[in-house]
C-alpha cells in the first residue's frame, strides 16, 4: 500500500514554495520549490498543476519529478548517442490552476475544448496560455503538463502532453513502471511521434509503453528525436 502523505503546513517565500509534509514511515521532510524563471531553451517545461478545489498533494509532486528522471535517463539508454531531452534545475514547477478538477474534463465551448473530443488536452492547453501568457512557446519549449484532476490519456503530437489523477496515483504508488511508461509514451508524442502505423508490442510509443523500463525506441523513432533541437547531448 502506499504511504499516504498529509500536508502539515504550507508556506511561501518570495523566491519560491516550501511544503512540510509526514508519511507513514518517514519523518517529516522538507520539499522547497524554487519557480523556473528563465528557462533553458529547447528543454522540456514539467509543470503540475493543483486545480482550485484541491490541495497541493507532495506526494504527486515527487512522483512526477522521479518519473519524468527516469524517463530523461530512459531516453538516453534508447538513443545510444548520449542524447537526451533537457530538463530545468527545478524539474516540475508547480501552478495553481484557474478552475475546478471537474472543468478539465467538461466539454467548453470550442474555442476552448476543440472539436476532435480531445476535450481535456485541449482545456489544460488553454489554460496553459493563459496561466503563462507569453511565455507559453511551443517553439522554443516542450511542455509536459500533470493535472490532479479525472481525465482520460489525451496527446497528440507535437509540443504539450498531458496526464491526470490515474496517471498521476499510479507514478506515486508502490508499482509505478507501466504508470511511468505511459507518460513516457505521452512525452513521445509532445516530440512530435505519431502512433506507428503498424503495432510493435515492444516498442514504446505503440502497445509496449505498458512493458516499461523493457520497451524500445524504433529506429524511425530515434531518427525524428536525433533531428530535433530538443535533444541533446546529455
Amino acid at each position: 500500500m502506499r504511504n499516504l502523505l498529509t500536508a502539515s503546513f504550507v508556506f511561501i517565500f518570495l523566491t519560491g514554495v516550501g511544503f512540510s509534509f509526514n508519511s507513514c514511515s518517514k519523518k517529516s521532510e522538507s520539499l522547497i520549490i524554487n519557480p523556473t524563471v528563465n528557462p533553458v531553451p529547447y528543454s522540456l517545461m514539467v509543470y503540475f498543476i493543483t486545480p482550485t478545489d484541491k490541495s497541493f498533494n507532495p506526494q504527486y509532486y515527487t512522483g512526477a519529478k522521479a518519473c519524468i528522471l527516469r524517463l530523461q535517463a530512459w531516453y538516453k539508454s534508447q538513443m545510444g548517442n548520449n542524447k537526451t531531452f533537457v530538463l530545468n534545475p527545478v524539474v516540475v514547477d508547480t501552478l495553481t490552476g484557474l478552475h475546478n478538477s471537474s472543468w478539465y474534463n467538461s466539454n467548453n465551448v470550442d474555442s476552448i475544448s476543440g472539436t476532435s473530443g480531445l476535450i481535456a488536452y485541449y482545456n489544460i492547453k488553454y489554460e496553459m496560455k493563459h496561466l503563462l501568457g507569453a511565455n507559453f512557446d511551443t517553439a522554443h519549449f516542450t511542455y509536459f503538463v500533470y493535472v490532479e484532476a479525472d481525465f482520460p490519456d489525451e496527446t497528440i503530437p507535437r509540443g504539450l502532453a498531458t496526464e491526470g489523477l490515474g496517471n498521476l496515483v499510479g507514478i506515486s504508488g508502490d508499482s509505478p513502471e507501466s504508470w511511468i511508461g505511459a507518460s513516457g509514451h505521452a512525452l513521445g508524442h509532445s516530440f512530435g511521434l505519431p502512433e506507428p502505423k503498424i503495432q510493435n508490442s515492444q516498442a514504446i510509443m505503440s502497445t509496449g509503453w505498458s512493458k516499461y523500463p523493457n520497451c524500445i525506441l524504433q529506429p524511425a523513432e530515434k531518427d525524428s528525436l536525433n533531428a530535433s533541437p530538443f535533444f541533446q547531448i546529455n
